[in-house]
């Protein structure tokens, strides 16, 4: 049962990865996904990353549902992504998802090593 909700939980991860970077600012939004500190204003690319992150972490939840043995691999691949995307764009508002995805990948890489 813990697999399928920690399963669950990185395809939700995926999914609200996917609408934090697509979905464009307004004025009381949080924080601006299409300005990153580092590359000033970047929508493009934050969008391109964003669904590429989010994609990859669903991906990473479908092997954990399914027990496939390449999950570990991916969750390494998703979790620095997001992280990258995360700090390049970062602000306070993104910490957590930042935590998440580096769960994700310490979870991949723990996951390799013991294999």
């Amino acid at each position: 049962m813990l697999i399928v909700i920690l399963g669950l939980f990185v395809i939700a991860h995926g999914l609200v990865t996917a609408v934090i970077w697509t979905i464009p600012a307004t004025e009381d939004a949080p924080f601006d996904a299409s300005h990153s500190w580092l590359l000033g204003d970047a929508r493009p690319l934050s969008v391109v990353l964003g669904l590429v992150a989010a994609l990859a972490f669903v991906i990473v939840g479908i092997g954990v549902l399914g027990h496939f043995g390449w999950w570990p691999a991916s969750a390494v691949v998703a979790g620095v992504l997001g992280a990258v995307l995360m700090i390049v764009w970062f602000d306070r508002w993104l910490a957590v998802g930042l935590a998440i995805s580096l769960a994700v990948a310490a979870a991949g890489v723990w996951a390799l090593v013991q294999s």
